[in-house]
């Protein structure tokens, strides 16, 4: 089907929930599109999807012509090759579009921890988000609202120690990890509207997600995030269907991009990642678990799952593909070049967006014990 076909007359069917991190980042992306689309109320029960092959992460999306996708980045950079080119998200420039992966990865697999993590820990976050949750997958699990919240609350807090989420460390979770990010997001948005530029790509729909389902909607989240305008000018941004075509990302200004293309606001942003995450997983990946180390001497330890290993696996043969002394030099300057440089034999290959995405393995973590 064509772009314009799609955008005419087609509608896309998305199986998940209203406050799920990875449903939001996909519907933002067809917001974005401006595509039709409609919100299926989904804890994961989708007998036709798993009979697909579908493991149950949430989102599921059925696409216009009949064909069941899942795992938001790959449905994300497929979805991309039908759309119109001002609308794309995807920069063509090698460097930015490694860039837009990692950030994108870091997102994923990093900051959903902080969001899982804090809608079950605090009170009332736990009290509100048990309740969202409950409200729209009763349905699907034929159940009272309250048997239905019970459920949800349990699941969810079990899989916490897996993410490495505890009563004890989850305050330095937010402070040394969560609120500085924020912190050096929202300066970033502010002064360019998105992360690569004036026009979104891949990773500001992952960050979408989390803010939109769990940072600026769980009550104790929100309070932290109006501390932070930009994240909230950017959520806000991209909650307005269609409203961003034709911008610019950022640009070379010679042959190739290079560092001093890139504002000082970008660099600090990627080295965020080099904080606890990029360490954690480089090490995780390779051993099947690694310590989180935070600043007030609290750690974590922290399996790894067959999911990280494939996304790692797949980030990094991204790397090789897009490697070049600008990229390297980004890196480098930025202070996370030694975890991809040093770790191009565990490169995996790069799915290819104009296959559908179906892939085996679709789940970070698993809930309940």
């Amino acid at each position: 089907m064509s772009p314009s076909a799609t955008t005419a007359a087609a509608r896309y069917l998305v199986h998940g929930l209203r406050v799920s991190y990875f449903t939001r980042k996909v519907t933002g992306f067809l917001d974005h599109a401006d595509w039709l689309w409609s919100l299926v109320p989904s804890l994961g029960i989708n007998q036709t999807a798993l009979e697909a092959g579908w493991n149950g992460g949430i989102p599921v999306v059925a696409t216009p012509e009949g064909d069941l996708i899942w795992d938001s980045t790959s449905v994300l950079m497929h979805l991309d090759t039908r759309i119109a080119p001002e609308r794309s998200v995807c920069p063509d420039d090698p460097t930015l579009a490694f860039l837009d992966a990692l950030l994108d990865d870091f997102s994923d697999e990093w900051f959903y921890r902080h969001a899982v993590g804090s809608r079950w820990l605090y009170d009332e976050n736990r009290a509100s988000g048990s309740l969202d949750i409950a409200r729209e997958g009763r349905a699907e699990l034929h159940a009272p609202l309250d048997l239905t919240r019970e459920f949800v609350a349990e699941a969810m807090t079990a899989c916490l120690p897996r993410l490495g989420m505890t009563p004890e460390n989850v305050d330095a979770w937010i402070s040394e990890s969560l609120r500085p990010w924020q912190r050096v997001f929202g300066a970033h948005v502010a002064n360019h509207g998105f992360l690569l530029g004036g026009r979104p790509a891949v990773s500001d729909f992952a960050f979408f997600g989390g803010n939109a389902a769990h940072f600026t909607n769980d009550p104790v989240c929100l309070r932290w995030s109006e501390e932070v305008p930009g994240l909230m000018a950017h959520t806000a941004a991209l909650s307005v269907p269609g409203s961003h075509p034709g911008g610019r990302w950022f640009e070379a200004g010679g042959d190739a991009l290079a560092v001093g293309d890139l504002p000082d606001t970008l660099m600090a942003v990627l080295a965020e990642t080099g904080r606890h995450y990029l360490p954690w997983v480089a090490e995780a990946t390779v051993k099947g678990s690694a310590v989180v180390h935070f600043e007030s001497g609290v750690s974590a330890e922290i399996a790894t799952t067959g999911f990280l290993n494939e996304a790692r696996g797949v980030l990094l043969g991204r790397y090789v593909a897009a490697r070049s002394e600008a990229l390297d030099g980004v890196l480098e300057e930025a202070g996370i070049l030694k975890w991809f440089a040093d770790h191009t034999s565990e490169a995996r290959t790069v799915p290819d967006p104009f296959v559908l995405p179906r892939p085996e393995d679709n789940r970070p973590y698993r809930a309940g014990v």
